[in-house]
């Protein structure tokens, strides 16, 4: 009876899995299409978003005109990095995603996603920069922690 739960939690987590992707699929897409509206389809109606600037938007129809006036300027014809590299189901309807930008952003990202209605939605969201300069004295802090 074990063996068969376990089958059967791995495959749940296959298919929650798949339809993270998918999700995280549908983002980059309606960010490569310049539709501000899709985009926040893929979040929760109450979610955050906190942006690397430390912009606050707290609900799904605040990103929908946030970022559809962002594509209209600013974010024209821009694209969307999203690499996974990690996606950790902490219970049956939250996950947690952890995704890289690119390589000349250098930014991660970090998701809170709920599943409701058996769809998977963006709950929370926060993209940060790094910050070479910054790295480099947490480093040298480490370092000098170490030491003691």
């Amino acid at each position: 009876m074990a063996d068969e739960n376990n089958f059967v939690a791995v495959v749940v987590a296959i298919e929650d899995e798949t339809a993270i992707r998918s999700l995280l699929a549908r983002l980059h897409d309606a960010w490569a299409r310049g539709d501000g509206a899709a985009y926040a389809q893929c979040f929760a109606e109450q979610s955050d978003y906190i942006t690397f600037n430390g912009m606050h938007l707290r609900s799904r129809a605040e990103n929908s005109a946030v970022h559809s006036a962002l594509f209209r300027g600013v974010l024209k014809d821009t694209g969307l990095s999203v690499e996974i590299e990690s996606i950790v189901l902490l219970s049956s309807n939250i996950a947690l995603v952890h995704t890289a930008g690119s390589e000349r952003k250098r930014s991660y990202q970090t998701y809170v996603l709920v599943k409701s209605g058996g769809d998977w939605l963006i709950r929370s969201f926060r993209n940060t920069r790094v910050q070479p300069l910054s790295v480099k004295i947490t480093r040298w802090a480490q370092r000098c922690a170490d030491r003691r």
